[in-house]
């Protein structure tokens, strides 16, 4: 049997598809399974499960790529016939375009019902709907390459955090965080912590005694057009926080997130990238409800920080003090093994 899943959208998107496609996977143990997705899907996912047998990228941004794209896709879904095909994409666009075909389609969007579903769940429910068969309870999950962690942990311990240290990462940006625009202005209320909270932040953790007879190290792993705000973070730890560039593959960047034992992030990529590598979350919201796109995970393993439960709500992420913060992480951090 052959299936095409499609969800073409960003790191979160993709992998809030992944507990769905373990169902795939699941109900269909012998289909071979074509993805449709963006440019970052495909890095995320290119090695989920051997059952995924070709990944089609479709980028829908920018002026002649998402036509060439497009032409290419319909040009494949003529050449190849599935038995299924799953469309995990609203856009009428995409389901437009493999509707066409003499596959079984079924498309998301006629399963949507009222009320707040996390989409992750969501996913889950259309599959089973669409298949005759019962939800499975699965997370969201991506593997990590082996040789990426070996070379991340050879990474990190040049800097000066061996296997034996408890690792927390801070990842305070957001994507398009460099962009200027009113839509981005929003999303700086929503997301961006103060440079001197996460700074202080950082030097309270410094100071944290753990049962190792350690302190916690704290680590930024940051895009190139973000260090300087990085190292605006950094002076205002006084030193306590480290840096280091993102400039080598999606998968060294997996692997870090893997190794450490705890994130702190507003609602962002790398929030869901860690809750599907089991690494304990602190995320902050701010006028979105986490119920729908937060962590999909164990409960216990992460902590939602809302603005709404604050005094201030009005301010957006600024309201949410640092104390607050720091004892979130203290609760997380004494749950580490």
């Amino acid at each position: 049997m052959n299936i095409l899943a499609i969800r073409v959208g960003r790191v979160g998107d993709t992998v809030m598809l992944t507990p769905a496609l373990s169902e795939l996977i699941r109900y269909f143990p012998d289909a071979k399974i074509t993805l449709l997705t963006s440019p970052v899907g495909k890095h995320l996912l290119n090695n989920f499960h051997p059952n995924i047998k070709d990944i089609w990228s479709w980028q829908r941004s920018g002026l002649l790529r998402p036509f060439i794209d497009k032409s290419k896709i319909k040009k494949r879904l003529k050449q190849i016939h599935f038995d299924k095909i799953f469309c995990f994409d609203t856009s009428p666009r995409i389901a437009k375009i493999v509707s066409q075909t003499d596959s079984d389609f079924y498309w998301s969007k006629d399963y949507i019902t009222p009320g707040i579903k996390h989409c992750a769940k969501f996913y889950l429910d259309f599959v089973a709907g669409a298949c005759h068969k019962t939800a499975l309870q699965l997370y969201n999950t991506l593997p990590v390459d082996t040789d990426a962690s070996i070379l991340a942990d050879t990474e990190l311990t040049n800097i000066g955090i061996d296997k034996q240290d408890t690792l927390v990462l801070f990842h305070p940006t957001f994507s398009g965080f460099t962009k200027s625009s009113f839509r981005k202005k929003q999303a700086r209320l929503r997301k961006l912590w103060q440079v001197e909270n996460y700074g202080e932040l950082g030097k309270k953790l410094s100071q944290i005694a753990l049962p190792n007879g350690r302190s916690p190290k704290v680590l930024m792993v940051l895009l190139p057009d973000e260090m300087s705000y990085g190292h605006d973070i950094v002076s205002s730890s006084e030193g306590t926080i480290k840096l280091l560039k993102s400039e080598s593959t999606f998968e060294r960047y997996k692997a870090i997130l893997k190794r450490a034992d705890l994130l702190v992030t507003p609602d962002s990529g790398p929030m869901h990238v860690a809750s599907a590598l089991g690494t304990r979350i602190i995320a902050f919201f701010s006028m979105k409800d986490p119920g729908d796109c937060g962590p999909y995970m164990p409960p216990e393993k992460f902590i939602i920080l809302r603005t709404e439960d604050t005094e201030t709500p009005e301010k957006g992420v600024a309201a949410i003090d640092v104390n607050t913060v720091f004892d979130a992480c203290r609760k997380l951090l004494s749950e580490v093994a």
